[in-house]
């Protein structure tokens, strides 16, 4: 078993090596090479003879074109005639209707086919451009006297009365042995492209993989609990962005993590505190004022405050999750501000009369926006008790709602210390958690993030604004709507 197990693992990194970058560089870039050394191959064997005898053809008919145009235009001298044949290895011959040779060059000496060729024969070709409809006879022939194929091509220039023929000769030479030398010197080159191609390929992947590699390692790192990881993307600006976003991810993360642990810590002592008073308070009714009805009464409602904040704590927690899965659902209808508002301010009227709370209401009548009311209830609520919370001694808590333009913005604004603008980005964030205040009402220290899920999942637009010493507000806006 362990065999087969360590076999199995083999062959998995082996699957993960053939998915990777370096190998799918070096792969494609050795696939290129050789693709360029079958091309060249078959440009420079296989149709090189095919290519050689079709320059041929046009550099005959290119002369013969050449020849004819300088004739029409007066421009045709012995010079211009000795060196298009040198230069191009032909052999020409101009002659006039009656046979007579005006002019001729010998490139090839005794091997040429026009120049020993007879007069009949040169007759012969003559007839067979003046029958052409372009005025020009071309063929390929074998030249018998040295055994090679030869060229030639006769063209008619002039009028029918004094017309003259121009006649060019080259012969194909063989390639066979040219090709072989070709051939063998392409072995040589191919097989030093080979190893240089390959040489470079490994060079690339590995250069190409290297940032790439820097980047997982670091991520493995990431992925252990290493916050303090960098992520050098160096070389290529896409893996220099990856690792800019990823040094920026892990940053958060990191800062995730460290609130998360905070909360914990948080939810850790305000679950241990009831839960130790629980405790404590049933202990004393069950060791002391059991058979006293008094003080067992006294002793169960703190057990059922207790009981009621640890309560309080869970349903937040179990709120602000199913906030944040999308799993919580809406039940649109048309709210009427004032009154909302109103219902939920009676809820205060014990905290104001006991412990000496200003709560100023400013929310006229005719307010309507589109949300639903039991989810709005508790953005107010959580909004009302965080102002209660950090009011400081002035104790003094504002709630507005004002039109602006065609939307309506309520406010809760508080008498407290502010808020410092390094600190604002983080108030809604769901691990963080202020300094510790006096608190008046039970709180869990969740209230604002599930502010902030209501109203995003409502699409409302909201913020705080606050500077240190003059409080803070926060507010909600949406859209006004008519009233059902």
């Amino acid at each position: 078993m362990k065999k087969r197990a360590e076999k199995q693992a083999g062959l998995q990194n082996i699957k993960k090596s053939l998915r990777s970058v370096r190998f799918t560089v070096w792969i494609y870039f050795a696939i290129f090479i050789v693709a360029i050394l079958v091309l060249i191959w078959i440009t420079f064997t296989a149709t090189f003879t095919a290519n050689y005898r079709t320059q041929k053809e046009n550099t005959v008919r290119s002369v013969g074109e050449h020849i004819v145009t300088a004739l029409y235009g007066g421009g045709l001298s012995g010079r211009t005639i000795d060196a298009l044949g040198r230069d191009n290895d032909l052999c020409i011959i101009l002659q006039d209707s009656y046979g007579i040779t005006l002019y001729s060059y010998d490139a090839l000496g005794g091997n040429c086919y026009i120049h020993g060729s007879g007069a009949s024969e040169l007759a012969g070709y003559r007839t067979l451009a003046d029958s052409a409809a372009d005025g020009q006879y071309y063929t390929e022939m074998k030249n018998e006297t040295i055994d090679q194929d030869t060229i030639l091509l006769v063209r008619k220039v002039g009028d029918v009365e004094y017309p003259m023929y121009v006649f060019i000769n080259t012969t194909v030479e063989p390639v066979a042995a040219t090709v072989s030398l070709i051939r063998s010197q392409m072995m040589q080159i191919s097989a030093a492209m080979l190893i240089l191609g390959f040489g470079i390929s490994i060079f690339l992947s590995n250069l190409i993989s290297r940032p790439i590699v820097r980047i997982t390692r670091s991520a493995r790192k990431l992925g252990q609990g290493d916050y303090n990881v960098e992520f050098n993307g160096s070389g290529y600006t896409e893996t220099e962005q990856l690792a800019d976003t990823l040094n920026f991810a892990s940053h958060e993360i990191s800062k995730v993590d460290g609130m998360r642990r905070d909360l914990m810590a948080n939810i850790s002592h305000d679950l241990r505190t009831p839960l130790t008073m629980v405790k404590a308070y049933a202990e004393m009714i069950r060791d002391l004022s059991g058979d006293d009805p008094v003080k067992r009464a006294q002793h169960l409602d703190v057990i059922i405050d207790e009981s009621d904040r640890l309560a309080a704590l869970v349903n937040d927690i179990l709120d602000l999750t199913k906030l944040e899965n999308g799993t919580g659902e809406l039940n649109l209808g048309v709210i009427d501000l004032h009154g909302c508002i109103e219902s939920i301010m009676t809820r205060y009227t014990i905290l104001a009369e006991q412990k000496g709370y200003t709560f100023i209401v400013s929310v006229p009548e005719g307010m309507y926006i589109r949300a639903d009311e039991i989810k709005l209830e508790q953005v107010l609520y959580n909004l009302i008790n965080n102002a209660v919370n950090y009011s400081g001694e002035e104790k003094t808590i504002y709630v507005t709602a004002v039109r602006q333009g065609g939307d309506i913005e309520v406010a809760v604004t508080d008498t407290g210390e502010g808020i410092s603008k390094e600190l604002m980005p983080l108030i809604f964030d769901r691990y963080y958690r202020a300094e510790k205040s006096k608190r008046e009402v039970i709180g869990t220290g969740l209230g604002l993030s599930i502010v902030k899920q209501i109203l995003i999942l409502h699409g409302f637009e909201f913020g705080v604004r606050s500077e240190v010493g003059t409080g803070s507000t926060f507010w909600f806006r949406t859209q006004s709507v008519e009233g059902s």
